[in-house]
């Protein structure tokens, strides 16, 4: 049952890192598509702050199930370089916020209501893919216990990486 249980978690596990590398794709060219193609410098950052985290999940995952199969030497560096983004995502995501926001209040600065939109729903899937990967696991959906966790009343864990860099800093 064991080995059954860790082929599955493999398995869930390696389509992580595929399915966050394809968004980093993917989300952009969808959101651009939904705005008609007319998005403005106001998107650019929020945009720029998803992609930049979808990338980070993507190389975590694919980090975390190649230590899961034993071929996890280059973990540590990972991590390492996963800690480093840390900041630098966080100052995007905000900067993102900001130039959303400033899209809302002063109009004439996007390039009308669909810029505005698209700006937004990146400025919130960064602020989201941040928390999820830095502090809290706010994915749910996809796991049955975590999913019961959660309908519990536990609320939200912390996130896995989060997990791991505090291992990686406390030397474990």
């Amino acid at each position: 049952m064991a080995a059954k249980t860790r082929a599955d978690l493999l398995k869930r596990l390696d389509s992580y890192w595929k399915m966050e590398a394809a968004n980093a794709l993917f989300v952009p060219v969808f959101l651009i598509w939904l705005a008609g193609g007319k998005v403005g410098w106001i998107t650019l950052a929020p945009m720029a702050a998803t992609v930049l985290l979808l990338v980070i999940g993507a190389l975590y995952w694919r980090g975390k199930v190649r230590q899961l199969r034993g071929d996890g030497s280059e973990f540590p560096a990972l991590l390492s370089r996963l800690s480093a983004w840390k900041a630098p995502a966080l100052v995007l995501t905000l900067a993102g916020c900001a130039t959303t926001l400033a899209g809302w209040w002063v109009p004439a600065w996007s390039s009308g209501l669909a810029d505005r939109k698209v700006a937004t729903a990146c400025a919130v899937l960064a602020v989201l893919e941040y928390v999820n990967y830095y502090h809290r696991q706010l994915q749910h959906f996809d796991n049955r216990a975590d999913f019961r966790r959660l309908l519990s009343g536990k609320g939200f864990r912390k996130s896995w990486l989060a997990r791991n860099l505090e291992a990686a800093a406390q030397g474990s």
